[in-house]
C-alpha cells in the first residue's frame, strides 16, 4: 500500500506565472555549448508512505526546450531529505511519448541525476517558496522546514 500526500506550495506562489530561466552550459570535455530554456511549473513538498518506509522531500515539475523548433521535454524531479542532488523521476514529451517513469523518490536501479545547472534552478525556486526549505544548497543535504513549526508560528501571529 502506498499513500501519497502533497502540500500545494508551488514555485508560482509569489507570481501567477511559472518561473522561466534561460540556461547556457558547456560540456567540460568536448567544449560543446548548449542553450536551453527551463520553465519551472511547481516545486513542492511531497511525502510517500510505503512498505519500504516514509520518503519525504521536494518534487518539481519543469519543462526544457532547446530551441523553438525542438520538442519540449517535461521532467518530474525529486530531492529527498538528506540528498545533495536532484534526480529525475519521469520524463515525457508533448504528445504523450514517455521516456521513463518512476515513482516519487524511487532510487532503485540506475539513478538519473539532473545536470548541476538544472539543480541550481530548482533549488532557487524552492528557496522562493516561503517556509518550504531550511537548507537546499547544492552539494549539501536537503533540510525541509517543519510543518508543525510553521503552523504554530501562524497560530501565534493570528492570536
Amino acid at each position: 500500500m502506498t499513500v501519497k500526500t502533497r502540500n500545494s506550495r508551488s514555485a508560482a506562489t509569489k507570481a501567477s506565472k511559472p518561473v522561466v530561466v534561460d540556461v547556457a552550459t558547456c560540456h567540460p570535455k568536448s567544449g560543446l555549448s548548449v542553450n536551453y530554456r527551463v520553465t519551472v511549473d511547481t516545486v513542492e513538498r511531497a511525502e510517500v508512505i510505503s512498505e519500504a518506509g516514509v520518503s519525504a522531500g521536494l518534487v518539481a515539475r519543469f519543462t526544457i526546450q532547446a530551441g523553438p523548433r525542438q520538442r519540449p521535454l517535461t521532467i518530474m524531479a525529486s530531492r529527498l531529505i538528506g540528498e545533495s542532488e536532484w534526480h529525475a523521476d519521469a520524463m515525457t514529451e508533448r504528445g504523450g511519448r514517455v521516456h521513463y517513469s518512476r515513482g516519487f523518490g524511487n532510487r532503485y536501479g540506475s539513478r538519473r541525476r539532473l545536470l548541476a545547472d538544472l539543480g541550481d534552478v530548482l533549488s532557487l525556486c524552492a528557496y522562493d517558496v516561503r517556509g518550504l526549505v531550511e537548507d537546499a544548497e547544492p552539494g549539501r543535504p536537503l533540510k525541509l522546514r517543519k510543518v508543525k513549526a510553521k503552523r504554530t508560528a501562524d497560530a501565534a501571529t493570528e492570536a
